[in-house]
């Protein structure tokens, strides 16, 4: 069957390559900003960022343009991968760490770490152009990566984040915690557990690179360095499958690791292993047919949602309602990216029928936006698809290409 996703297909084709600017300041290679038809950096004297304000992102932010990156290849703008991670790369510290958030004369979100997706996007990259030039990337990649190991790496052998914000699901639950969660939106800062939860979505993302770092290596005939990253990702992976996985629940959790108590908060982050194949196959059918696809947790109407519809939290607002009063709202809402990634995924599983059905759910709900208000945003109403914040929201909603090249 064919599906008819024209008009969104052509809005991307028309915006999309607004979202690419051209080299300036620090950026030396072409980059991307996540909103379409903007200045990149225009609120670069701002104190407050335009994404707090009117739900504009004028910076280039790190796993938004990786994803958009990758999305463009659809488009045939191959370049803009290695030209993403040529720009990341150029900004690393000698210790390996990058700003996650950078426009071309100024660095945002101090402190906080460029996302493990570097490598992965690289290698998807490669996959595509077999481009032999993108070896030379090896070795700034694995200073990058050396990071995690020394800031974020704990003595159980799991990572975690900085704080939440660092995640980029920013009022995630998971991350946040209940006791945090249940003062309500207000204008203090509170205690929140920054560096102390060990998040089943950083220990994943950090597994997609060791497997990336393995094949690049192994295909540049770096032997020493693709043995290195291979046994870095099964002993992560053997991690978190005995530390995070409840085998009671068939689901895995966040850690405190200050008392190493479980945080039994059930958001998109925590399917991650089976996206990433860690987890094993009686596992990730479990977690596929409990979880992923009932309508008690994930699957909702417009399709599947960023916090299970089982947690006492789970909510459509258009910011956080819960701990720190900020723009985004992972506590329920509708993102392409979640969606993209998971589907991505099971497309290729048992369950592709199903996948093909919530392919077209999610497609169906950006579009019907585009037809209504003539741009895309970057959550939706789970249960209705009306658009929540940020219009003009490009960055991994070009993705949709992806989703629609999957079930033509």
């Amino acid at each position: 069957m064919s599906y008819d996703f024209k008009i969104l297909k052509d809005y991307i084709n028309k915006y999309a390559p607004t979202c690419i600017h051209n080299p300036e300041g620090m950026l030396k290679y072409k980059y991307s900003t996540p909103t379409s038809n903007i200045e990149a950096g225009s609120d670069d004297t701002s104190k407050v960022a335009l994404r707090s304000s009117v739900g504009h992102y004028a910076q280039m932010y790190d796993w938004d343009a990786c994803f958009f990156s990758q999305a463009m290849t659809y488009m045939g703008i191959d370049y803009l991968i290695e030209d993403t991670i040529s720009n990341f790369l150029n900004l690393k510290e000698a210790n390996g760490y990058i700003p996650r958030t950078v426009t071309g004369s100024r660095t945002w979100d101090t402190g906080d770490m460029c996302k493990p997706f570097l490598a992965q996007t690289l290698y998807f990259g490669y996959e595509k152009s077999k481009n032999q030039n993108y070896f030379k990337y090896i070795n700034d990649l694995d200073c990058y990566l050396g990071y995690f190991e020394r800031f974020r790496l704990d003595k159980l052998g799991l990572y975690s984040w900085r704080n939440v914000l660092e995640s980029g699901v920013d009022d995630n639950l998971a991350l946040i915690y209940p006791i945090e969660a249940s003062k309500d939106e207000n204008k203090d800062v509170g205690i929140f557990p920054d560096s102390h939860i060990l998040a089943v979505d950083i220990n994943c993302y950090l597994y997609g690179e060791y497997i990336a770092m393995t094949k690049l290596c192994q295909t540049a005939q770096n032997s020493d360095l693709s043995i290195k990253y291979k046994k870095m990702a099964d002993n992560l992976k053997a991690k978190i499958n005995f530390l995070m996985y409840d085998s009671k629940e068939n689901f895995y959790y966040n850690i405190d690791k200050r008392n190493q108590e479980v945080i039994k908060i059930k958001s998109w982050t925590n399917l991650l292993p089976v996206i990433y194949g860690i987890s094993d196959e009686v596992a990730s059918n479990n977690i596929i047919e409990n979880y992923i696809l009932s309508q008690t947790h994930f699957n909702q109407p417009c399709g599947l949602s960023s916090m299970s519809k089982s947690e006492v939290l789970y909510n459509q607002a258009r910011r956080g309602l819960y701990g720190r009063a900020i723009v985004s709202n992972w506590q329920g809402p509708v993102w392409v990216l979640p969606n993209a990634l998971i589907l991505r995924y099971l497309i290729n599983t048992k369950y592709k029928n199903k996948a093909i059905t919530l392919i077209e759910k999610i497609l169906t709900t950006v579009q019907n936006v585009i037809k209504t208000h003539n741009t895309m945003y970057e959550n939706y109403d789970a249960n209705t698809g009306e658009p929540l914040w940020a219009p003009q929201f490009m960055s991994w909603n070009s993705l949709c290409l992806e989703l629609i090249s999957l079930i033509n």
